[in-house]
C-alpha cells in the first residue's frame, strides 16, 4: 500500500476524481469539498490534507481534511479496508496531528478509529449517526401556507441568528465558524432559500455542487413554528430548483436520532443511500516526535 499526498485540489482530483465520480452521490461530501477547494474556497488557515492510498491495481482509500474539521474518508468495502486505512493513520500520527474526529461510512469510520486508538492512545466515542439521502424526483407537500424566495441582503441579520441556532442544535461539535460571513456568501450566491408565511418561517441552503448534483443543508425552522410543514415545503422547493437547473439529484445528511426530519425528507422524495458515522477523539499527546 502506498500513500500519496497532494498539495493542490487539482492534483488530488486528477488521481482520485475518477473514483469519486463513479459514486458521485455517495461521495458528495468528499467530492463537493474537493471541488470547492479547486475553486479557491478556504476552510481555515491551515492547508488541507488531501491523500489517497493505492496499490499496484487500484485506489483503495481516499482522505480529505480541512483543518480544524474532521478527517473525511472513503474506502473500498470488504476486509481490505483496514490495510487501506493504515497508511493514513500512520502518516497523521507521525506528524503529531491533533485529529478531532473522523467521518465516513460506518464500517470505514469504525476501522479508522480502531487504528487511531492504537496509534495514539486516543479514546473514541460516537458523535453522530447519520444517513445520506438522495432525491431524483420531488413530491411536493400539500396545504402548506406561504411561499419561497431567495434570501435577500435585508434578511442577513435574521438568518445569521437562525444559522447560529442551527449550528448549536444540529452540529454542536463542529469548530466555530464565522456565521455572519457564511450567510452573506450564501445570500450573494443565491443559494439560501427562505420560506415566508407573512414573516420568515424557515430556511435551507444549497451547497457543495458536483457535476450532476448538489447538497442541501442549513435546514432550520424556529422551534415555535415547527410542525406546520414549513421545512418540508422549503426543502422540497429548493430540491426542485436544483433539479430544474439541470442537476440529476440532490443529497442531504440527517441525524438518525431525529426521527421527524428523517420522516419528512422521505415524504418529499429522499431515499436512503448510505449510513455514515462521525467518531470523536479525545485530546491526547499524539506520538512523540523523534529527537
Amino acid at each position: 500500500m502506498r500513500l500519496r499526498t497532494f498539495s493542490t485540489a487539482a492534483e488530488f482530483l486528477d488521481v482520485a476524481g475518477s473514483t469519486l465520480y463513479v459514486g458521485e452521490a455517495r461521495n458528495s461530501l468528499l467530492l463537493g469539498i474537493a471541488l470547492r477547494l479547486l475553486d479557491g474556497h478556504r476552510y481555515g488557515d491551515e492547508a488541507p490534507f488531501l491523500a489517497c492510498v493505492e496499490d499496484s491495481e487500484r485506489l483503495r482509500a481516499i482522505a480529505v481534511r480541512t483543518p480544524p474539521h474532521n478527517l473525511l474518508l472513503a474506502a473500498e468495502e470488504g476486509e481490505g479496508r483496514l490495510d487501506a486505512l493504515r497508511p493514513v493513520a500512520d502518516h497523521l500520527a507521525d506528524r503529531c496531528t491533533a485529529l478531532p474526529g473522523v467521518h465516513g461510512r460506518v464500517d470505514v469510520a469504525n476501522a479508522f478509529a480502531a487504528l487511531w486508538e492504537k496509534e495514539t492512545g486516543a479514546i473514541s466515542r460516537t458523535g453522530m449517526e447519520q444517513r445520506l439521502y438522495r432525491l431524483t424526483e420531488v413530491t411536493q407537500p400539500k396545504s402548506v401556507g406561504g411561499r419561497s424566495r431567495w434570501a435577500a441582503s435585508t434578511d442577513a441579520v435574521h438568518l445569521t441568528d437562525w444559522a447560529g441556532a442551527f449550528i448549536g442544535e444540529a452540529v454542536p461539535n463542529d469548530p466555530k465558524s464565522d456565521v455572519e460571513a457564511m450567510v452573506e456568501r450564501a445570500i450573494e450566491a443565491q443559494s439560501l432559500l427562505v420560506w415566508e408565511d407573512g414573516d420568515l418561517v424557515s430556511m435551507c441552503a444549497r451547497s457543495r455542487p458536483t457535476p450532476h448534483g448538489a447538497s442541501i443543508g442549513l435546514v432550520y425552522t424556529p422551534p415555535a413554528l415547527r410542525g406546520r410543514g414549513y421545512a418540508s415545503a422549503c426543502v422540497a422547493d429548493l430540491s426542485q430548483r436544483i433539479l430544474d437547473s439541470g442537476k440529476a439529484f440532490c443529497t442531504l445528511f440527517t441525524d438518525l436520532s431525529n426521527l421527524t426530519s428523517n420522516a419528512i425528507y422521505q415524504r418529499i422524495g429522499y431515499r436512503p443511500l448510505c449510513d455514515f458515522r462521525e467518531i470523536r477523539f479525545s485530546e491526547v499527546a499524539i506520538r512523540e516526535q523523534e529527537a
